[in-house]
């Protein structure tokens, strides 16, 4: 048999291949080494500042502390920042373009009649509210303010009747948002109104057929008892 001349050489125990789950010094050089030999040594001073020398893969790296620490922390800040931002303006974003939504969805269901034609209908409307202001020019105040959305206000509902019906009703709906008790106290008032209303027409309406029938009956015993035609 013959003899081998050459040794088997270990290649991980003498860090020519380093661990597959290590890492190695790239240097047994004092400086270049972890410290262990006291804190105040010029070695450990210069790992304090610079890092111990290790290598990882094949790569000779130097990691401070004090710097990895600094990065992280700052790192972590910019990034629950940069969240918060992402946050706010996903909300102030989607409140804008919900309330978007319903601005125009509701000037949208304002008018609901095709018929009704806006530019001549906000025509004659402002021609009406401008006669008010000219026809109050010489009284008080409270005319000159007055006339003119009463003027308007009535020929708006007399030329766009359905618009105007559904600009009332989100009027009332914005009051009553805003000031319940006084919505309240409207619709009592309305309603009110408008039972008196209903029990004046229906006495009229009685009325009236008394008055016909008494009449009625009237010229009829005229006619039986002295044969004149009434």
């Amino acid at each position: 048999m013959a003899p081998n001349f050459y040794r088997p050489v270990d290649f991980v125990g003498e860090t020519v291949i380093p661990p597959e789950t290590g890492s190695v010094l790239s240097s047994s050089a004092k400086e270049a080494a972890p410290s262990h030999d006291g804190k105040n040594s010029l070695s450990h001073r210069a790992a304090e500042v610079i890092g111990d020398n290790q290598l990882l893969d094949g790569i000779s790296l130097r990691s401070p502390t004090y710097l990895t620490t600094f990065f992280n922390s700052w790192r972590t800040r910019l990034s629950s920042t940069v969240n918060a931002v992402n946050t706010t303006i996903d909300e102030k974003s989607r409140k804008y373009y919900n309330h978007e939504k319903r601005l125009t969805s509701t000037i949208a269901n304002l008018h609901s009649d095709p018929r009704e034609e806006l530019v001549p209908g906000f025509t004659y409307t402002l021609v009406a509210a401008m006669s008010g202001s000219v026809l109050t020019r010489n009284k008080n105040i409270l005319a000159r303010i007055t006339a003119p959305l009463v003027l308007g206000t009535l020929c708006y509902s007399y030329v766009l009747p359905k618009t105007a019906s559904n600009t009332f009703d989100l009027l009332f709906d914005l009051e009553k948002q805003a000031f319940p008790a006084a919505a309240q106290g409207q619709l009592a008032l309305y309603t009110n109104c408008k039972n008196g209303l209903q029990k004046t027409v229906t006495f009229t309406e009685n009325a009236s057929k008394f008055v016909s029938g008494t009449v009625s009956k009237t010229t009829h015993l005229i006619k039986e008892w002295t044969g004149l035609n009434v």
